[in-house]
């Protein structure tokens, strides 16, 4: 199903990029900052148009968005700044609903996908082995005013496949998880104030004075019914105490080896024994990240997202970010990010191109970043003077940009049949050895020896 979404009228979203480079170019700080509110492998190949789109040709762009909030403010300044060049053409953007991946299968079988198409790292290795998103590279090496080169490996290496030449995919941001914590809660509780210098012990430590002077108050904003199992949290827990899901080849699960099973086990421990994260199965009414707003939830874990709701919906009391905190073997995150690519089905490739390729270009980098929905990723903007100009919170911004150095992925080479970290028999076995560890129904030791039993058996078979 496809709901659409009326698109501002094209004075408006080219007022709207006016009005935000006037913002950025500005010489001097501004005294506020203004928000903008705007398996079966195929290979698909479809040279770029020769030459540049006429300014004054006149057809229509479809669009296929996943509308949550910074999807659709990235989504209007990429609308403003192809509507001011090239202001004839129309681009329908829609809001996908119900199971995304079905859809676009669907669509993609029918031969009718949009030309632009919502992406994200989970989607990537499927849409690619299903021919369903055209390789970018081509429309790279044909554009002079455009690299891929200046973009961070990591976060390009979301829109690409192991062992598959291309890339499909223009990311949105920089997106690694780092910590955002209400800095008043900590310093009335008379805890310490986190740092980026920081190791979990800290953290646990200073979470126990902050839970203990402020009944009813959830240090860590993890657990409840949902997002405790995302990768993103719990793998960084095993490679920071030296240990590693699945081997090298994809031929052997490691969740039970002695690295893994440490890295596990504290990360069980923060319920268990540390007492310091929101119970499994708690109902929050407004989430996790409602929780964090009402001053419920001393920390939360994620990506830069958050910031625009943070600073649009805190207003009682002070927060910043700092890095993840430490683990025993090593400072590191989880990584992941939306973005845009180009489907199989586009009428118009190199129109859609032109659209989307303006996400990575320096000024739609610096009007995210100023517009707090997302990071920059690229590597000639690390000491761009925009950091300077912009009015926390957060004050400490750059811990997102030196987070991304310390974030990885999920491991993404498991056999189709055997599912991956995302989704599948991989992704189930996981949550329900992790909540069995944390309910207490079986050690994290004897729970993941069972699911690295039934991962294993399915490697096996898919040899």
């Amino acid at each position: 199903m496809i709901r659409e979404r009326t698109r501002a009228s094209s004075k408006r979203v080219v007022a709207i990029i006016a009005a935000s480079t006037v913002i950025i170019a500005a010489c001097a700080a501004p005294t506020t900052t203004r928000v903008v509110e705007v398996t079966k492998e195929v290979v698909v190949t479809a040279a770029p148009g020769a030459g540049a789109i006429d300014p004054s040709a006149k057809f229509q762009l479809t669009y296929l968005n996943i509308c949550f909030p910074s999807s659709m403010a990235v989504t209007d300044l990429m609308l403003a700044a192809f509507g001011a060049k090239y202001p004839n053409i129309d681009v329908k953007v829609d809001c996908a609903q119900g199971d995304y991946a079905e859809g676009i299968f669907a669509q993609a079988a029918a031969g009718n996908l949009p030309d632009v198409v919502f992406s994200a790292d989970l989607f990537t290795v499927p849409f690619v082995n299903a021919g369903v998103l055209l390789d970018l590279e081509q429309f790279d090496k044909a554009d002079e005013s455009f690299s891929f080169d200046d973009i961070y490996p990591n976060i390009l290496a979301l829109g690409q496949v192991p062992g598959k030449p291309g890339t499909y995919m223009i990311p949105a941001s920089w997106d690694s998880v780092q910590m955002y914590y209400n800095k008043d809660l900590f310093e009335k509780s008379g805890a310490p104030v986190p740092t980026d210098e920081w190791t979990w012990d800290d953290l646990i430590t200073a979470c126990k004075v902050v839970q203990e002077k402020n009944p009813g108050v959830y240090c860590v904003g993890n657990g409840g019914t949902e997002g405790w199992d995302w990768w993103a949290y719990f793998i960084p827990w095993i490679v920071g105490h030296g240990g590693y899901p699945v081997s090298e080849d994809f031929k052997t699960s490691t969740f039970s080896s002695p690295e893994s099973l440490a890295g596990i086990q504290a990360y069980v421990d923060l319920w268990t024994k540390h007492k310091v994260t929101i119970p499994i199965g708690e109902q929050l009414p407004s989430g996790r990240d409602g929780c964090f707003i009402a001053g419920k939830c001393a920390t939360y874990f994620m990506i830069p997202g958050l910031m625009k709701t943070f600073r649009e919906k805190i207003t009682d009391f002070t927060w910043d970010v700092v890095q993840m905190p430490a683990l025993p073997k090593k400072r590191v995150t989880g990584m992941g990010t939306y973005g845009y690519g180009i489907s199989k089905d586009s009428k118009n490739p190199q129109a859609a191109w032109e659209l989307i390729k303006f996400l990575a270009s320096p000024t739609g980098q610096r009007l995210s970043l100023t517009n707090y929905i997302g990071v920059p990723f690229l590597k000639s903007m690390a000491d761009d003077p925009v950091y300077e100009r912009l009015q926390p919170p957060p004050q400490n911004i750059k811990a997102f940009l030196k987070g991304g150095e310390i974030g990885i992925f999920p491991p993404n080479g498991y056999p189709p049949k055997c599912g991956s970290l995302y989704a599948g028999l991989i992704n189930q076995t996981i949550r329900t050895a992790l909540e069995e560890s944390i309910r207490g129904v079986k050690t994290v030791e004897q729970a993941f020896k069972d699911a690295d039993a039934e991962i294993q058996s399915c490697l096996d078979t898919a040899q």
